[in-house]
């Protein structure tokens, strides 16, 4: 009998360590309600972040190494959850954080790694700064160019012997140039540069651009001060009026013919004998290259703007002059009618 209970007792000990075994294999496969529960969110730094919401009470547990963590609650609404609120450190780089809490009634930790993106990744007041200072740097440039280029604009023979809103452009744009080459200032690349992740070394291109802002701002800090009435640029063109509602302007403009040398203009009301009075002497002619671009139409009476005539009268043209031999050649336009507040260019070839 001893034998018996001796052999049964080691039966009994073996089944019970094959039951220990397998029950702890049961643990370590079966899913375990100790298993920390991981969450990942996206948090800017300075900029608070509910990372976590629970109907439960919330207990931090592992505190985060580059931010605050505060528990928010609603005291009047039972049913409202608890919600964990994570701020990352103004200053924090980017990176990954963690934070744990526990859950009232769940013995389970949950961990919630924090994807955490720089303060300065878009745009923020460092970048509007440095921005700002580029556009008032523009400005002040643009202002000093124009007060600069003033002196040659209001130049009366510049005035009188180029057009200036075909020349100035051109002028602004290449002092500029030489400006902004001379001082290496891409302002163009550095505000890129503020605003962008990616570096570009200044060149060409951003003196270029830099120059036109430049140049093209000039004219318009010109027109406000003008229209400030802090000064007065005197040109042909800006001086001439528009022709009010029962006057109309009208210009001859005469093209390459037989005659050369002067010709002699005449418009007036249609007469009943002889010819209208003398309006004025076309001394050139009216010829269309890149030139007549950016210098006055010698061969257009007036050179700007118009000769006021009634809309309610009939009107005669006649321009008269000389071939190379001194025979006289003339052409005659009308009688014409014209409505107010027209630009009337009429064109005869002598």
């Amino acid at each position: 009998m001893g034998a018996g209970m001796t052999l049964d007792s080691r039966w009994g000990i073996r089944f019970a360590a094959v039951a220990a075994l397998l029950g702890l294999v049961l643990v370590l496969l079966a899913p375990s309600t100790l298993t920390a529960q991981t969450t990942s969110v996206i948090a800017k730094a300075g900029e608070p972040t509910i990372v976590a919401k629970e109907l439960k009470a919330i207990t931090p547990k592992d505190w985060p190494k580059s931010g605050s963590v505060v528990v928010l609650a609603d005291p009047k609404d039972t049913a409202a959850p608890f919600k964990l609120r994570y701020t990352p450190d103004l200053t924090a780089q980017a990176g990954i954080d963690t934070l744990s809490y526990l859950v009232e009634g769940d013995a389970k930790e949950h961990v919630v790694a924090i994807n955490i993106t720089p303060a300065n990744a878009g745009f923020d007041g460092q970048i509007y700064g440095e921005s700002f200072k580029a556009i008032f740097l523009l400005f002040v440039l643009a202002v000093l160019l124009e007060s600069a280029l003033a002196l040659v604009f209001n130049w009366r023979p510049f005035a009188e012997n180029l057009v200036p809103r075909a020349v100035r452009p051109i002028i602004a744009f290449v002092v500029a140039f030489i400006f902004v080459r001379t001082f290496q200032l891409d302002i163009v690349t550095a505000l890129v540069n503020a605003v962008g992740s990616l570096k570009s070394e200044p060149g060409l291109p951003g003196a270029i651009l830099t120059a036109m802002i430049i140049a093209g701002g000039s004219s318009g800090v010109n027109n406000m001060l003008v229209a400030l009435g802090f000064r007065q640029v005197r040109t042909p063109e800006t001086v001439t009026p528009k022709p009010p509602p029962n006057k109309a302007f009208l210009a001859i403009r005469a093209l390459p013919g037989k005659a050369v040398g002067d010709l002699y203009v005449y418009v007036g009301p249609t007469p009943t004998a002889g010819k209208p009075a003398l309006l004025g002497v076309i001394k050139g002619r009216s010829v269309k290259n890149f030139f007549s671009w950016c210098l006055p139409d010698r061969g257009r009476l007036p050179n700007y703007g118009g000769h006021a005539v009634d809309i309610n009268m009939n009107y005669t043209i006649l321009v008269e002059g000389k071939d190379a031999d001194g025979n006289p050649l003339s052409e005659t336009q009308g009688p014409l009618q014209f409505a107010g507040g027209a630009f009337i260019d009429i064109d005869v070839r002598v």
